[in-house]
């Protein structure tokens, strides 16, 4: 009973923020990280709310991540990167939605929690519950590297998809031609030198939010990164 009314609150919460726009909120900050919101720079620090169409851009040497305001998933977003931040309720659960304009990013998503994925100019990503590590370069070149679970690719301008179990990459050209192959030793360096490049001290933090449940009693929801 207990889990039911936990999950009734963090629905409420959901929807309440998502009525002022407000998808996820910053994890950590490292470095030059700029967060742009309709086209203006704005100061932001550990703990801030992301609204939807936020854009993260992070420099040489930097480093960001943000989770979704359900809890469900969390997005890494390494040196040189160009993120946009998007999220709808869908079927009482959070549809998340990274798009990936530049660079890359590490993705960890908890499975049976609503739709997941990230999307570069030429492919989409679509994961329910996976690890896996997404780059767009200046090819127009994208790469997922899969860790975890299972991704389902759609090239944009083609009608079929592609699995990419655990342990593959799949690496799709700016002409929509890609291959699939088993994930090397040079593709997990490429994620354990990105995670190694974003490394911090890191700090527990936890908000409290007040809900008001429908029977008018204020309840709290801690929210912990």
């Amino acid at each position: 009973m207990k889990k039911i009314f936990l999950f009734a609150i963090i629905l409420i919460l959901t929807v309440n923020l998502l009525a002022v726009e407000s998808v996820a909120i910053i994890s950590a900050s490292k470095g030059k990280v700029d967060l742009r919101r309709a086209a203006k720079v704005i100061k932001h620090k550990t703990g801030d709310f992301l609204q939807n169409n936020d854009e993260i851009r992070t420099g040489g040497e930097s480093f960001a991540a943000y989770k979704y305001i359900d809890g469900s998933a969390t997005v890494k977003v390494f040196s040189h990167s160009i993120v946009q931040v998007y999220a709808s309720a869908k079927d009482k659960k959070l549809a998340k939605t990274v798009k990936l304009n530049q660079g890359s990013v590490f993705s960890q998503i908890k499975s049976d929690s609503g739709p997941f994925s990230v999307q570069t100019p030429t492919t989409v990503a679509s994961v329910k519950g996976t690890g896996f590590m997404a780059k767009f370069d200046e090819q127009e070149q994208t790469k997922f590297i899969v860790t975890e679970g299972e991704l389902e690719l759609k090239i944009l301008d083609k009608t079929e998809t592609q699995s990419v179990a655990a342990g593959n990459t799949a690496i799709i050209q700016a002409d929509g031609s890609f291959e699939i192959r088993p994930s090397t030793e040079e593709d997990i360096q490429e994620i354990e030198l990105t995670e190694l490049e974003s490394m911090q001290e890191k700090e527990i933090r936890k908000m409290r939010i007040p809900v008001v449940a429908p029977n008018g009693q204020t309840r709290y929801i801690d929210i912990t990164w």
